[in-house]
């Protein structure tokens, strides 16, 4: 594959992984911050993703296979002359002439150079809301730690440099950034600059739909599974590094039991009633008058409702390996179908956790 364009492939892929993995957070920080979802925010920050990887797989890629591949002779020595860049067009202009010179890698990787940090420009002015001189800052910023990073060898991880460490490079990087938060000001980016809104904190109450109460679930849904990983893979880790071998049924109950503790249960005996994935969604849980609801009951509402179908669902595998529990499974399940039934069903979304411990939900800012 074209060297120009595998790293563009990696980058697509990557960002696609990081976003697919750390996106549900991402807009959960959002809606927590701005108290809604903005589809131009969504956007700008998917395109961020994708840039910095793009960034990382056109001045990083590909690494060497070993340490010391690159410890040889006049290997990636580093170009400390500023301007030099200028001497190497007068030598291809004087081989080929000025078309010649036009068409040479010679010119195209300092226009790269320059192509390749004017996102970063575009985005410190439409996205972080900065200005020329935030993106040449910033730009300035990522080309000294890029190009500190190649000198050392990924800092020490490689014996020796693998590639060019150019002060060239930086002038034009820093330049690239420039030039893209001058043009970042042209209409055709406004698109990238999310709206303007007051904080989520500040902002007025808002009916809590069945919309909102299934992002919130979404939310928390996510929060358990990723919890349940890191704390799995860790165990696993451990035990691989010599440790305590990890117990399958540590595993399968314990370590989901203790996600839903501290994603689904703490969170809403704490004050203001609500887990996690709720608290980001700006709602909470109430009494039958519409107030804050009791200590128990939320407690109760939760372990009845989506924290315990979840915790359950986490377990399910525990459950159909258990031959004196073959109905468990089953009525779980009957029980989340009536739940969803009635959270469709029933005004205000109560859902059937909602019915059996008279609560219900209302914007937490009311």
């Amino acid at each position: 594959m074209n060297s120009m364009i595998w790293p563009g492939a990696v980058a697509i892929l990557g960002s696609v992984l990081f976003l697919g993995v750390a996106g549900i957070f991402l807009l959960a920080l959002q809606y927590r911050r701005h108290g809604r979802l903005s589809w131009r925010r969504t956007i700008t920050t998917a395109a961020a993703a994708l840039y910095g990887f793009g960034l990382f797989s056109y001045t990083m890629l590909p690494l060497p296979a070993t340490r010391d591949a690159f410890c040889r002779p006049g290997v990636a020595v580093p170009q400390l002359t500023p301007g030099h860049f200028l001497n190497d067009f007068a030598d291809v202009y004087a081989q080929v002439g000025l078309r010649g010179l036009a068409t040479s890698f010679t010119l195209w990787q300092v226009l790269f150079n320059i192509i390749l940090f004017m996102p970063l420009g575009i985005l410190a002015v439409r996205w972080l809301r900065g200005n020329m001189f935030t993106g040449m800052v910033l730009g300035l910023a990522a080309s000294l730690a890029i190009e500190l990073t190649q000198y050392t060898g990924v800092w020490g991880l490689y014996t020796c440099a693998y590639r060019v460490a150019d002060v060239d490079d930086l002038i034009m990087n820093t330049f690239g950034a420039l030039l893209g938060s001058i043009i970042a000001y042209l209409p055709v980016f406004a698109f990238l600059s999310s709206p303007r809104e007051p904080r989520a904190e500040d902002a007025p109450p808002r009916p809590v739909t069945r919309t909102r109460r299934a992002l919130a679930d979404f939310f928390d849904s996510s929060f358990t599974g990723a919890a349940v990983f890191v704390i799995a893979a860790g165990l696993n880790l451990v035990e691989k590094l010599g440790g305590p071998e990890v117990d399958p049924g540590l595993v399968n109950i314990w370590v989901p039991a203790v996600a839903v503790l501290f994603v689904f249960l703490l969170p809403s005996l704490a004050p203001g009633r609500a887990t996690l994935g709720q608290r980001c969604a700006w709602i909470r849980i109430t009494g039958g008058d519409g107030r804050g609801a009791a200590a128990w009951r939320a407690g109760l509402r939760t372990i009845l409702g989506f924290g315990g179908i979840t915790f359950v669902f986490q377990i399910s595998t525990s459950i159909n390996d258990n031959p004196d529990l073959p109905w468990l499974s089953s009525a779980v399940m009957l029980y989340a179908v009536l739940s969803a039934l009635c959270f469709w069903l029933i005004p205000r979304a109560r859902a059937l956790a909602g019915v059996l411990t008279g609560t219900g939900f209302a914007d937490r800012r009311a």
